[in-house]
């Protein structure tokens, strides 16, 4: 028998042996039967593309490394799909915040960029980082010098700051003075 119809014999019997295992550890570490089934076929391809074969399909040595494959795979999968998530999440673009008040007639555009120019320094650094540059927030942190989690504190609250001076702006009031102050005050602590 020629090496690559061996190969492919020791792929199909794991295949038979091994999909419904390998789907069920994709799907306890994914949570999601669409993720799970490419995380079976992802994981295939890489054994595959790896070209490694054991003697005996059904050998113990066998099944740890299928279903290591497999859960790394699937962490990879998850890692990634976490990953997007924080991205959508974090990468709210200036032209998102423009589109959202101008569809709320709240500020003309060149508005926006003024705003930021008025959040305190550590946040519109932030904003400038994640909104104009599209930096990931690991990168922001790396070049501001801050932890990641301190990013993503600080564009949520730089986020909320611009909503509530374009909601201001919008509706025409001004803050008293000693809610200024407060708000200085405040922002000066934190």
């Amino acid at each position: 028998m020629s090496g690559n119809r061996k190969f492919i014999d020791f792929i199909e019997a794991c295949f038979r042996l091994y999909e419904q295992k390998m789907y069920g550890v994709a799907w306890h570490i994914l949570q999601d039967e669409s993720m799970a089934e490419d995380a079976v076929q992802d994981a295939f391809l890489r054994l595959i593309k790896r070209k490694i074969t054991f003697e005996d399909p059904e050998s113990e040595e066998c099944k740890r490394y299928i279903l290591t494959v497999i859960r790394n795979t699937s962490i990879d999968m998850y890692r990634e799909r976490q990953k997007n998530q924080e991205m959508l999440f974090l990468t709210d673009s200036i032209e998102d915040l423009e589109a959202e008040a101008e569809d709320s007639a709240m500020v003309p555009r060149p508005d926006i960029t003024a705003y930021i120019r008025q959040l305190p320094k550590k946040y519109r650094n932030v904003v400038i980082c994640i909104a104009e540059e599209e930096l990931s927030v690991r990168e922001t942190a790396v070049r501001l010098g801050i932890s990641e989690a301190t990013v993503r504190k600080q564009y949520e609250r730089a986020k909320k700051r611009l909503k509530a001076m374009l909601v201001k702006k919008q509706s025409g009031k001004s803050i008293n003075d000693k809610e200024e102050q407060y708000e200085r005050h405040r922002t000066e602590l934190i």
